[in-house]
């Protein structure tokens, strides 16, 4: 009762004080600009190891070191300055002047949507650009959520579009950052490579033009299996002397037994169709003249006839023997020629392939550099393709 009689005696004390409260409260809420909070996650993975050409391993044991350099990023000046690019803030007047957090002009902005903010006319592109970067540094906070991979980008405006717009667009312009930082090394790496391929084509085709060159002027020949044409000379001539040797030997063997007496008995005079013929003529004249020598006597011009074929026969087949076995002779004599002029040949190919090893030598370091340029140039070319591949795997 004693506090309720306290009440109703002070009663417009208590009033007067609970409505200047509200007022007051009123006052200062007016005077307040309400902000806005927007905020995006975003996931750092971090490469450990490249099973594949173009594919990476995510590591399960993150650095911390990765985060934080993520986070630095994000909070860069270069990040910032994307942002403002990406989204024209620049050229927003209610983004580069905003109403103050805390003032008394708030109460009409609020009330009536009077506001004093400066034109942006009056400020220049530079000065615009600097002032949108300002506040999106002084706005955003970027935190690691705790044991996690993901990262917190909040960002604070008085419009809440702006918060949301400016928190997403941080994140796509880092990640945009990363594969732009990508591009560009490919790139530089490309435009490296295609450097060194001019001046390494320019190199091997020196190095080219110097070896057909000494080799014109040392007078080197050489063939496609990268032999002088003096080794493939000198081959095939082992080869032919062989082959010669063989026949030398083989109608060697075949003259001795003609010098023996044994010619008759030669396979060359047995195959002979023509001797064949006369040696069964002969044979029937032999076999008639037989038969009839025992019914007439030798003298007999029949008798005498017979004579007179056989021995005519005999000669002619005498004469046909000869002329196979001189033939063998011949061909002997042949083989001896063609053996000697080929080792002739072969010994004097053999001093030219000595003087050949001589020059060969310089000729062998030029066509060293030559495939060692070439072998350059190729991997080079290899690369080039690679690069151009991966450059385009955003």
């Amino acid at each position: 009762l004693k506090l309720f009689f306290y009440i109703v005696q002070y009663r417009w004390l208590i009033v007067i004080m609970t409505v200047a409260g509200l007022v007051a409260g009123l006052i200062v809420t007016m005077m307040q600009t309400p902000r806005y909070q927007a905020t995006t996650q975003l996931e750092v993975l971090v490469p450990s190891a490249k099973v594949f050409q173009d594919i990476e391993v995510v590591s399960e044991n993150s650095d911390l070191r990765a985060f934080q350099t993520a986070r630095e990023k994000l909070k860069s000046r270069a990040l910032a300055q994307r942002v403002v690019y990406q989204l024209g803030l620049s050229e927003k007047p209610d983004f580069l002047f905003p109403t103050p957090s805390f003032s008394l002009a708030n109460i009409f902005y609020r009330a009536f949507g009077i506001s004093k903010a400066p034109s942006i006319e009056e400020k220049t592109p530079e000065q615009r650009e600097a002032l949108a970067i300002r506040r999106i540094l002084d706005d955003l906070t970027v935190n690691l959520v705790t044991n996690t991979s993901l990262l917190s980008i909040t960002f604070v405006d008085q419009k809440p579009k702006y918060a949301s717009d400016i928190a997403n667009q941080v994140a796509q312009s880092f990640i945009d950052q990363r594969v732009d930082q990508t591009s560009e090394t490919s790139d530089l790496a490309r435009q490296f490579i295609q450097d060194q391929v001019v001046q390494v084509k320019q190199k091997l085709q020196k190095s080219e033009e110097a070896l057909v060159a000494y080799a014109k002027d040392a007078g080197i020949t050489v063939t496609g299996d990268d032999k002088s044409l003096i080794s493939a000379n000198i081959e095939a001539l082992n080869t032919a002397l062989a082959a010669a040797i063989q026949d030398r030997l083989d109608t060697g063997r075949v003259v001795d037994q003609i010098d023996k007496g044994r010619g008759a008995s030669l396979s060359q005079v047995l195959e002979s169709k023509g001797l064949q013929a006369l040696s069964e003529k002969l044979a029937d004249l032999t076999g008639q003249y037989q038969q009839k020598l025992s019914i007439m006597k030798p003298g007999f011009p029949e008798m005498q006839q017979l004579q007179s074929q056989i021995k005519e026969l005999q000669r002619i087949y005498s004469n046909g023997v000869l002329a196979i076995t001189d033939s063998l002779r011949l061909k002997y004599q042949q083989a001896q020629n063609k053996e000697e002029d080929l080792k002739a040949k072969l010994s004097e190919m053999e001093k030219q392939q000595v003087e050949f090893n001589d020059k060969n030598i310089q000729y062998t370091i030029l066509k060293r550099e030559v495939d060692s340029n070439r072998s350059q140039y190729d991997s080079l070319v290899s690369k080039l393709n690679e690069v151009g591949v991966s450059s385009e795997l955003k």
